[in-house]
């Protein structure tokens, strides 16, 4: 098994996709890195393996989003035995074959997002990674809307028990025990102070959805606007709001970093 430093390629704006190639005869391998680099910048190769147990190792270590599989890997075992003893499948699968008559088990077995039969050309290629940018997108897009949707309960000695949506909250500012909570709601800003400290809601919201700029401040991705660099600092400007919230200097490489990966995800890739 060899393993891939993480590589940027010509496309550094669009969301790269983590991949894992399984095939024993590294021949194959090689061809389909070189198609892969040149023709489709949206992979990131992250390993490769060349047996049933290299395979399985490699792809837990890794965790790859997309796995380029072939079928016989002959002395020991196949695609079909790797899969099997992987488990629960958390990623999708183009198998990459020479032999056609495996389809219909490889439908069967694991519902395929393509399905190639060596040698197969750049158009099939591009065909069957766009067919898995799309498939991976919906992924993200539901995992957002998932974390949006998530409640947090709040106890107020004036209003009761108050169930706030995480997709609503605009972002949470520390006033020393306590937290102010500034959440969008009937187009405008209210204000609820929680007794709870910024780290509970920092453990309690979704980290998908937030992210810590500064020991004062919570911010929803989903409601910057802009990311103004001031020196080795930052300062964020929210949707619906003047404030400005700072960005720390040791904060402003993580911020820098969730927010990319949030806007990627948002973002159709073509």
């Amino acid at each position: 098994m060899e393993s891939d430093k993480k590589k940027i390629g010509t496309a550094d704006s669009i969301r790269k996709i983590s991949a894992l190639l399984i095939d024993d005869e590294i021949g194959a391998i090689n061809t389909l890195r070189g198609m892969l680099k040149e023709y489709c910048p949206q992979i990131q190769i992250v390993g490769t393996a060349f047996s049933v147990n290299e395979a399985i190792q490699a792809a837990s270590n890794l965790q790859p989003e997309l796995v380029f599989l072939d079928i016989e890997m002959p002395p020991v075992g196949s695609g079909f035995d790797f899969l099997r003893q992987c488990g629960e499948i958390h990623f999708g699968v183009i198998f990459a074959t020479a032999y056609p008559k495996y389809a219909i088990r490889a439908i069967n077995t694991v519902q395929p997002w393509a399905y190639l039969v060596k040698p197969y050309s750049v158009t099939e290629l591009k065909t069957a990674v766009q067919v898995s940018i799309e498939k991976i997108q919906q992924m993200d897009q539901s995992l957002l809307q998932v974390a949006g949707r998530q409640t947090i309960l709040l106890n107020d000695s004036r209003k009761g028990t108050i169930v706030l949506r995480a997709g609503d909250i605009i972002y949470c500012q520390a006033g020393g025990s306590f937290t102010d909570i500034f959440v969008w709601k009937n187009h405008k800003i209210e204000k609820i102070t929680s007794s709870r400290n910024l780290g509970e809601f920092e453990d309690e919201l979704p980290q998908t959805l937030f992210c810590r700029t500064h020991h004062g401040y919570l911010v929803n991705l989903a409601y910057v606007e802009r990311l103004e660099r001031t020196g080795r600092n930052g300062i964020i400007h929210l949707r619906h709001t003047p404030v400005q919230v700072d960005v720390s200097v040791s904060k402003l490489e993580i911020f820098t970093s969730h927010l990319e990966e949030f806007c990627l995800a948002n973002t159709i890739i073509e």
